[in-house]
């Protein structure tokens, strides 16, 4: 564990293959976990993930919800989020790394913006498929490892096509599973919007006029947004971005509690640990020391 804050991986971290590893990466999971040791231990990336299971059995755990891992078992992460896993010794499957410029050189932003399953203000990560729409996936990521294998001309615009694939059946899929209402999708856009400039912007401003200025909304209009799309305010969703930030560090890097406090630019630590037990009924000492205790009961 480092005493920095989280580091966060990109493509290019892991090995080169015989397509562009900047912007894309496509792995059968048993060679990627034997190949890759460090991804064991809990970590962030810049990238977007598609993992899929179909052997094995575990625990996959991100930002502190953790999941069952069984065969049928696919996960949707985003660009930020920390993750970690505890497997067993015959998990396989599939897993595919793509950045936002691979897939918005072909498709739109507001495309990717629609695959609900990576935004984690609206649904779960996690997805369990049938057999049947097992095999349906499985089809599309044996055509993604042989280009990858034996690439040929315009064998990255297939790549993209082919992450789009899978990006449409597993949207149908998991839409088909979850209470998500469709008419969200009106406001949807705007709201991730919204929630992209908080990733970029939280540590700086905390105030929620800044944002519906950034939109050129009205607060009231902003706050409007927000209740319809995620019942929830303005202020509340750049809180809990905060406190998210906070309890990744205090679980992840060896940071003080101080460090952390003016890593999210706090000022005063005094104040941050006050805001923190108010909003999570505990100290960030006592947090760090619960979680940690639970992760280390879970591994003995």
């Amino acid at each position: 564990m480092s005493n920095d804050a989280l580091e966060i991986f990109k493509i290019p971290d892991f090995e080169k293959d015989a397509v562009d590893s900047s912007e894309f990466y496509y792995a059968e999971l048993k060679r990627h976990l034997y190949n890759h040791k460090f991804i064991q231990k809990p970590h962030k990336h810049d990238f977007y993930i598609i993992l899929l299971f179909t052997s094995g059995s575990g625990i996959h755990t991100i930002d502190f919800k953790s999941y069952e891992v069984n065969p049928g078992s696919a996960f949707f992460l985003s660009p930020g989020q920390v993750h970690s896993w505890e497997l067993s010794s015959d998990a396989n499957g599939h897993i595919l790394f793509f950045s936002s410029d691979f897939y918005c050189s072909v498709f739109t932003r507001k495309r990717l913006n629609r695959f609900i399953f990576f935004h984690s203000s609206f649904n779960s990560r996690y997805l369990r498929i049938s057999e049947e729409e097992m095999t349906e996936v499985l089809f599309i990521f044996e055509r993604v490892r042989r280009e990858v294998e034996n690439p040929n001309w315009s064998g990255m615009e297939l790549l993209k096509n082919y992450t789009d694939l899978l990006l449409i059946n597993f949207y149908r899929f998991y839409s088909s599973k979850t209470a998500f209402l469709e008419e969200k999708i009106q406001s949807y856009d705007q709201f991730q919007n919204l929630e992209d400039l908080i990733d970029e912007n939280f540590k700086k401003h905390r105030e929620a006029s800044y944002y519906a200025e950034a939109m050129n909304l009205s607060l009231k209009q902003l706050n409007a947004l927000s209740k319809k799309t995620v019942a929830k305010t303005i202020s509340q969703l750049i809180m809990e971005r905060v406190i998210l930030e906070s309890q990744r560090l205090l679980i992840h890097s060896d940071l003080s509690i101080s460090e952390i406090a003016y890593e999210i630019q706090f000022e005063d630590p005094s104040y941050f640990s006050r805001l923190f037990k108010k909003k999570t009924g505990m100290t960030p000492d006592q947090f760090r020391k619960q979680i940690k205790t639970l992760y280390a009961n879970s591994q003995s």
